[in-house]
C-alpha cells in the first residue's frame, strides 16, 4: 500500500473509532462566551461568563480556590466571610475580576448559588417570604414577581442594599428542583447597567 494511501486509511479508521462529542442536554446550552458552574453536588448549574473566576464549595481547597481568583484587600476578606457562611450549603461562587477596578468602592460583582429544602407553598408565598427576609436585613425591593426559570416558573427579586461603602444592587432567582429543594441564585453589583447580564445568567439556571 502506498504511504499516502496508508495514511489516509489510518485517518479514516481513527475518525471512525473516535467517540462523538457529547451534546448538551436540551435546555442547558449557554450563550457564547459562557460556561457552566455548579453541578450535582451543589444541586444547581448556572452559566456565567468564562472570564469570571469560580469557587466551588462542594470541592475541597476552599482557600486555594479563593486565592486563585486574584482578589485582594477588603474584597478578599469580604468574599472569605461570605463563603465561610455558605460552606455547609456546598454553594458555588463566581466573580467578575474586572469589576473590582471598575467599582469606585472596590466592590466585586459576584454570584452565589445553592439549594435548600423547600418550605412548600406557591411561588407567590415564596416571593413574600423572600421579600420579608430581604426587608429584615435592610434591603429595599424594587421589583419582584414570578418568572420563567429554565423549563419551569420561579421567583425573581431585584433589590438595593446599603453597605458601609455605598449601596449595592442585587437580583435573586428562586428555582424549584422538583426534588424537595429550592435553589437560590443571588447576583450582586454596585455597577450600573448589569441587569441585562444578570437576566442572561438567570436564564441559564437549571436545578439538578
Amino acid at each position: 500500500m502506498r504511504p499516502a494511501l496508508f495514511a489516509l486509511t489510518a485517518l479514516l479508521l481513527l475518525a471512525a473509532c473516535a467517540k462523538p462529542q457529547p451534546k448538551p442536554i436540551p435546555g442547558t446550552e449557554v450563550p457564547d462566551g459562557f460556561h457552566r458552574v455548579g453541578g450535582v453536588a451543589t444541586g444547581v448549574s448556572i452559566g456565567v461568563p468564562t472570564a469570571w473566576k469560580v469557587v466551588d464549595l462542594s470541592k475541597s481547597g476552599f482557600e486555594e480556590q479563593l486565592a486563585a481568583t486574584g482578589l485582594t484587600g477588603p474584597a478578599l476578606d469580604q468574599a472569605r466571610q461570605g463563603l465561610q457562611a455558605l460552606q455547609s450549603s456546598k454553594a458555588v461562587y463566581a466573580l467578575d475580576p474586572a469589576s473590582q477596578k471598575e467599582s469606585k468602592q472596590g466592590f466585586v460583582t459576584n454570584l452565589n448559588g445553592f439549594c435548600q429544602p423547600s418550605v412548600g407553598g406557591s411561588n407567590e408565598a415564596l416571593q413574600q417570604q423572600a421579600e420579608q427576609q430581604l426587608a429584615n436585613v435592610g434591603a429595599t425591593v424594587s421589583d419582584a414577581g414570578v418568572v420563567k426559570i429554565g423549563p419551569a416558573q420561579g421567583v425573581r427579586i431585584r433589590y438595593t442594599l446599603k453597605m458601609p461603602a455605598g449601596p449595592v444592587q442585587g437580583t435573586q432567582f428562586y428555582a424549584h428542583s422538583g426534588k424537595g429543594t429550592t435553589c437560590v441564585v443571588t447576583l450582586t453589583t454596585d455597577l450600573a447597567g448589569r441587569e441585562p447580564l444578570f437576566e442572561q445568567i438567570g436564564s441559564t439556571i437549571r436545578p439538578l
